[in-house]
């Protein structure tokens, strides 16, 4: 694959390779990666700096004890090393996994830096994107720190719905494991587990063999069950 296939792939891409200086366009390589599979580690070294130009990843923080927190999930067009070329250091905080299969576009730390730093429009592009995440954490631990967790649940499961059309299919089935909606949702899965059974007999969804499922008829008194909880 080549830069002319990447914009192929993502037009937006074209914003970068009409940028790129000679040294980029020498040391660059392309690495495409499954779903499930790790594209940064947590505490290693930045040897590259990564576009993602199509997929999607998500940010994983681990700690020590084993558990995991997922921050966040973010489509193409993303980065790899952003955050911490900009806060110049030399590991990365976090772990990216790709949620879909992804293509990564590469060069290495030193060159990324120089072509970074030493035009505005790159530079822009990156802090923007940073803040943007940022804004957006903010405002989600803001929320998980200030509504009961049955709030997060159903606010969780009506975004997840719209996001997948259920008006028009109306009924929709929650693949996902529920330690993998935990590290999404930021709860702890007996909190999760204890708010799935006090919610599943209110009629904002029912379980079918395990999983959480929710139909349009659901899905509209989960609405209405947020607005009232905002009220209150």
């Amino acid at each position: 694959m080549n830069i002319e296939e990447l914009i192929k792939l993502n037009p937006d891409f074209e914003f970068f390779s009409s940028k790129m200086t000679e040294d980029v366009k020498r040391n660059y390589y392309i690495k495409e990666y499954e779903t499930g599979e790790i594209i940064s580690h947590k505490s290693s070294e930045l040897k590259y700096f990564g576009i993602i130009t199509a997929g999607a990843s998500r940010v994983i923080n681990e700690f020590e004890n084993g558990n995991i927190y997922m921050i966040e999930t973010n489509p193409a067009i993303d980065y790899i090393g952003e955050v911490t070329i900009l806060a110049q250091q030399k590991y990365t905080s976090v772990t990216i996994e790709a949620s879909k299969p992804s293509t990564v576009f590469y060069i290495p730390r030193k060159t990324a830096e120089k072509w970074i730093f030493e035009n505005v429009e790159i530079l822009s592009r990156l802090t923007i994107r940073v803040a943007n995440k940022l804004y957006r954490s903010s405002l989600e631990n803001g929320m998980k720190l200030f509504y009961s967790s049955d709030y997060i649940l159903i606010d969780y499961l009506v975004k997840i719905a719209a996001a997948h059309k259920i008006t028009g299919i109306k009924r929709y089935k929650f693949p996902h494991t529920r330690s993998f909606m935990a590290e999404e949702i930021g709860m702890n899965l007996k909190t999760l587990n204890r708010t799935i059974t006090k919610l599943k007999d209110k009629d904002l969804f029912f379980i079918e063999k395990g999983k959480i499922v929710m139909t349009l008829e659901n899905y509209k008194n989960s609405q209405n069950y947020l607005d009232a909880s905002k009220m209150n």
